[in-house]
């Protein structure tokens, strides 16, 4: 597990926050939950910072969420290399091999 500290604003129903919750369980990433479908202090704290759609995903503390389901963008801010990245880093050692 991961020792970055991550909190997700999650809602009920909601396809996104699911995507992101199997996200962190698959990269190994420990998380806390606020589901403001649940939970209304948690909905208030979302809406003071000015943010009214879920999932939000805080990250170490940043002032500024990764909003919605970014897969590309959570794993950069998680220090996780992501698949594409890994693909252009071998597809580069290939082309680099014969010359």
């Amino acid at each position: 597990m991961s020792n970055k500290n991550v909190i997700i604003y999650i809602s009920e129903n909601n396809p996104h926050c699911k995507k992101v919750l199997h996200l962190m369980d698959t990269l190994e990433i420990g998380y806390k939950t606020k589901n403001v479908t649940m939970n209304g202090q948690y909905l208030q704290e979302l809406q003071n910072r000015g943010i009214f759609g879920t999932p939000a995903t805080f990250i170490e503390d940043k002032k500024h969420p990764i909003l919605g389901f970014q897969k590309e963008k959570l794993k950069a801010a998680l220090g996780k290399q992501s698949d594409t990245a890994l693909y252009k880093s071998k597809q580069i050692n290939y082309r680099n091999y014969g010359d």
